[in-house]
């Protein structure tokens, strides 16, 4: 049954995917799931478990939360992009670092 989440998170697999290159059958083979359940989950016509999609962010290289964001308009992903090339090239100390400071910006800004 499609809901609205189902069909938010879906578009985002959908979005995310095809940004990675992969086919529904390539990403279906690593997941493991069957092709045909994964095109429901990119429609919306079956919401992913959360096992699922956790499985589905670390095939694809992206953040869980990447499939929540509702207001596509306001994510540039060429930001997004950018700012995942640049913690790739950071040690384990910048990304402690990265992490506090994104941490308490987001606890100070309250997302409306």
């Amino acid at each position: 049954m499609k809901t609205d989440t189902s069909i938010l998170i879906g578009k985002r697999i959908k979005h995310f995917r095809q940004l990675s290159g992969m086919t529904q059958l390539e990403l279906s083979e690593k997941v493991p799931c069957e092709s045909s359940t994964l095109a429901h989950y990119e429609t919306g016509k079956n919401l992913v478990s959360m096992t699922k999609l956790i499985r589905i962010a670390d095939v694809l290289g992206v953040e869980l939360y990447q499939f929540f964001i509702s207001n596509t308009q306001d994510v540039d992903n060429s930001k997004l992009d950018s700012i995942n090339e640049l913690l790739s090239k950071a040690n384990n100390i910048q990304l402690n670092l990265i992490y506090q400071i994104i941490e308490s910006i987001l606890e100070l800004t309250p997302i409306e």
